[in-house]
């Protein structure tokens, strides 16, 4: 079990490393940024109506029956979701939205996508005033951290305020495209109490501020304002390439954890 969930924390890790990596100017006002993408297929012959079946259910996301093992619950957290359809949807209270957090900044998984950026920009040496060597990736993998935590800490603030939720709760949809669009949707509404979606004041208003925040903490080469816009664009795009992560990603790890006829 624990080598299943490192294996999909490992492959969703290099997904993210790769979104990140693909836009050319990223690295730039990205220092202080978040990650990206992911997607499924399916079929076969003998009867009709089996095909159907099949093809059905790699399209759709049908509500979760088995309870998350401990890997996937990790994994879910480190992403920021639910791991449950909207259907599925009860708001959190202020102390359950503490823990989330806390899970979150805290998992593992969120500490490999610190050391994954600071990689990255080490390698292409952004911003070029941090230097090299373990100064210089110690530099950035603190701000990667400073700002997630920065920005989380905002979004906590203004959910409890505004009485938002952005956990992700899948569409339980049927259709890639339908869920692909839902989820891109999704990275800028957050939920009333009554499940409701609408615009997310406490997750743009956190990012665009964190965006900027970050600005302090950074070198002269990094810290203009048209720096602090262009990561917050980033940012925001980013979030919506990961939410299709999530959206498909309970398909993913319905198979590799709870495969009917696994032998136990």
């Amino acid at each position: 079990m624990t080598n299943k969930g490192g294996l999909v924390i490992t492959g969703t890790l290099i997904a993210l490393i790769q979104g990140l990596v693909c836009p050319g100017n990223i690295a730039r006002a990205q220092v202080a940024g978040q990650f990206t993408p992911g997607s499924p297929a399916g079929g076969s012959s003998d009867s009709s109506v089996s095909t159907a079946a099949a093809a059905s259910a790699a399209v759709s996301q049908p509500s979760a029956e088995a309870a998350p093992s401990n890997a996937e619950s990790s994994l879910f957290y480190s992403l920021f979701m639910a791991g449950k359809t909207q259907d599925q949807f009860t708001p959190l209270t202020p102390k359950e939205r503490l823990k989330v957090y806390a899970k979150d900044l805290l998992s593992p998984f969120h500490f490999m996508m610190a050391g994954a950026a600071a990689g990255i920009t080490q390698l292409q040496n952004v911003p070029p005033e941090w230097g090299q060597g373990a100064e210089g990736y110690a530099r950035r993998f603190a701000n990667y951290y400073a700002y997630a935590t920065t920005s989380s800490m905002l979004q906590m603030a203004g959910e409890d305020i505004l009485h938002e939720d952005n956990l992700y709760y899948g569409s339980g949809e049927q259709g890639v495209w339908r869920r692909v669009r839902y989820a891109v949707k999704s990275s800028v509404l957050a939920r009333s109490d009554d499940g409701t979606q609408h615009f997310s004041v406490s997750q743009v208003g956190s990012t665009a501020a964190a965006a900027f925040i970050s600005r302090l903490w950074q070198p002269a080469s990094n810290n203009s304002a048209g720096d602090g816009a262009a990561s917050f664009g980033i940012s925001m795009a980013t979030n919506a390439g990961v939410n299709v992560i999530r959206e498909f990603l309970p398909d993913v790890t319905r198979r590799v954890f709870h495969r009917e006829g696994s032998h136990e």
